[in-house]
């Protein structure tokens, strides 16, 4: 008989947001390992699984944004050196400083699913001091890994998951979130468990997909016949404008099985990687030279392991590319975290 998990991430997606408030119940009595117990399952998971939070971006644009704010007389006192995950924002996490740094909520929303690796370009120290001591987050439970720019630049976010591959290869699963984005707790920890017990019930899985709908998505997945994705769009991937109309995107978030990622990742840089001269990837925007983790989306897409957790609020992609996009972020997140406290308060 299908479970139900299996036809929520397949061709009953559209069921699964109205289902949201049920979904860490159901995988709790679906998986095939005999776990019905949800802090016995949390500590399972933990042991098996790797949390990447990415701060290493280049962040044009947000430079750009201060420098224009500046000939206007109107910048922020905040020096445009420091990474963008660390511009204050308002706290609505119920505890520490008031404000606090934009990638708090990201590297807050994997709070208890497993070990934690931060992506940087340096600015350890001042993530440390401003970031993970308020949030509780010892020295032991977490460490930095630099994303090199041979190229004078960062070449993507598949760049930087294969830079630190030696922190998260042995694992079972990778959590990959980014600092600029509004996550919610509640969708990475759905996210985590319904994609183990997918791999508990011997589903060919290696990617789950949070995803949300949107009237126009800038990154619209494509789905076949049996609502699995087949494909992605990305403008800025690909140099190209993407189909207008409503449709499902992925909010940031990615649940990946470590032995997928770590597998297309080494096919990709096998294929495309040139020294000196960067990544040459057919889709992606030859001047970019990036490697992104839409890359590894699509390949797994190809060969029908991508499964859709259209669960998500669409406020989670509310990244902060601009100054501009602060207020948006702010008021997402204060959506997005009382939405996420309702939803596991509620979960068994």
């Amino acid at each position: 008989m299908t479970n139900s998990l299996v036809r929520l991430t397949g061709t009953d997606h559209g069921k699964a947001f109205g289902l949201r408030a049920s979904l860490i119940s159901r995988a709790l009595s679906e998986n095939r390992r005999g776990i019905r117990s949800l802090p016995e399952y949390l500590e399972y998971l933990a042991d098996r699984t790797v949390c990447l939070t990415l701060l290493a971006g280049a962040g044009s644009r947000w430079l750009d944004s201060l420098k224009a704010a500046a000939a206007e007389g109107r910048a922020p006192n905040f020096d445009p050196a420091r990474p963008r995950g660390l511009f204050p924002v308002r706290n609505v996490l119920g505890r520490g400083p008031d404000p606090v740094p934009i990638a708090a909520y990201a590297v807050d929303a994997f709070r208890g699913l497993g070990r934690r690796i931060i992506v940087v370009r340096g600015w350890e120290a001042e993530i440390d001091e401003e970031i993970l001591k308020p949030l509780g987050i010892p020295e032991g439970e977490r460490s930095f890994v630099t994303q090199e720019a041979p190229l004078g630049k960062p070449l993507g976010h598949g760049d930087a998951v294969w830079q630190c591959r030696d922190r998260w290869k042995e694992a079972e699963y990778v959590l990959v979130n980014f600092g600029g984005d509004a996550s919610s707790p509640f969708t990475a920890r759905a996210a985590l468990i319904v994609l183990d017990a997918l791999v508990s019930l011997g589903e060919p899985v290696g990617l789950l997909l949070p995803a949300a709908r949107f009237d126009n998505p800038s990154y619209p997945i494509t789905l076949d016949s049996f609502g699995r994705p087949a494909s992605f769009g990305h403008a800025k991937l690909s140099g190209a404008a993407v189909p207008s109309g409503p449709g499902w995107a992925n909010v940031g978030l990615r649940a990946y099985k470590a032995s997928s990622l770590y597998a297309l990742c080494e096919t990709i840089r096998a294929e495309h990687w040139r020294e000196g001269q960067g990544y040459s990837i057919p889709g992606n925007d030859p001047a970019g030279r990036e490697f992104a983790l839409d890359n590894v989306d699509a390949r797994l897409a190809e060969g029908r392991l991508v499964r859709l957790l259209a669960a998500a609020l669409p406020e989670e992609l509310s990244p902060v590319k601009t100054l501009a996009d602060v207020p948006a972020f702010e008021g997402a997140i204060s959506r997005v975290r009382k939405d996420s406290d309702a939803l596991l308060a509620g979960a068994t």
